[in-house]
C-alpha cells in the first residue's frame, strides 16, 4: 500500500508516544476485539485540554480565526461550516492559501461537541499508535454506538480495522463516513487506497480523483492518480 493510513493521526505525538509510522502498526492480524469495559479502560498519558460540553478548545478557536469562521460554533453548525471551508478549499490559488483551509476542517472533524465522544476517540487513537489494535476498535465499537452520526468515529475505525488486517471492514466504515460526509477528502482518497488494495483500480483512481476535486493539494491523491491512470485507462482504450 502507497502510504500509512495512520500519517494523518497525530500530527505532534507526546514524547512517549512511537512515531506514526512505527513499524509496529503495520500486518497487524488481531482476533475480533473483546467485549469492552469503559471503566477499565486506562487514561492516555497526555491530558486533554479543558473545555466545557459543546465549546471549541483554545486550539480550534484560532484555527477557525485564522480563516474567518468564528470560533464559539453550536456544534449543531459543523455542517455549515464544513460545506463553506469545502468551498473555499476547492478554489484555494496555491497550497499556503489550502493549508489554513484544512487546518481548521480538520479541528472541525475532531470537535464533536462531546466531551465523552472526544475523549474516546483520543484514546482510541492512542491505543492504535501503541499498536494496542484490538483495544481500539472496541472503544471505537462503543463509539459509534454513543455517536453514529460522527463520521470521524467511522472513519478512524475504517483506519485501525486497515491496521488490523481487515480491508473489508474498512471499506464498509468508509462508505459510512462518506454518507455523513460526502467531502471527507481524507476518507475518499483512503477509500481509493483500499479500493486498490483488493484490486479495483478503476473505482480507485475515480476516489482519487474525486478526493482531489474537494481538496486539489493531495500529495496521496495525485501519487494515486499517477500510478494508475495509464494503466486503468490504458485498458480502456
Amino acid at each position: 500500500m502507497r502510504v500509512q493510513f495512520f500519517e494523518h493521526f497525530d500530527d505532534e505525538p507526546e514524547e512517549d508516544l512511537p512515531p506514526a509510522d512505527d513499524p509496529a502498526l503495520d500486518g497487524l492480524d488481531l482476533q475480533a476485539s473483546p467485549d469492552l469495559n469503559l471503566d477499565a479502560v486506562p487514561e492516555p498519558p497526555a491530558a486533554l485540554p479543558d473545555s466545557a460540553e459543546g465549546q471549541a478548545p483554545k486550539a480550534l478557536d484560532e484555527g477557525l480565526a485564522a480563516v474567518g469562521v468564528p470560533p464559539a460554533f453550536d456544534p449543531a453548525d459543523r455542517p455549515e461550516l464544513l460545506a463553506g471551508l469545502y468551498d473555499r478549499l476547492a478554489h484555494a490559488k496555491s497550497q499556503n492559501d489550502a493549508a489554513p483551509i484544512t487546518a481548521a476542517i480538520e479541528e472541525l472533524w475532531t470537535t464533536s461537541g462531546s466531551d465523552t465522544v472526544d475523549l474516546l476517540m483520543s484514546r482510541a487513537t492512542q491505543f492504535a499508535n501503541d499498536s494496542e489494535v484490538d483495544l481500539s476498535l472496541a472503544v471505537l465499537d462503543a463509539i459509534v454506538d454513543l455517536a453514529p452520526n460522527e463520521a470521524e468515529a467511522w472513519y478512524l475505525r475504517a483506519k485501525v480495522n486497515v491496521l488490523a488486517g481487515n480491508p473489508e471492514r474498512a471499506l464498509a466504515d468508509l462508505r459510512h463516513t462518506l454518507n455523513l460526509d460526502a467531502k471527507h477528502y481524507l476518507a475518499i482518497t483512503d477509500l481509493g487506497l483500499v479500493l486498490e488494495q483488493l484490486g479495483a483500480k478503476k473505482e480507485a483512481l475515480e476516489a482519487y480523483r474525486q478526493a482531489l476535486a474537494v481538496n486539489p493539494y493531495l500529495d496521496d491523491a495525485k501519487a494515486g492518480v499517477d500510478a494508475l491512470e495509464r494503466e486503468v485507462e490504458g485498458q480502456d482504450i
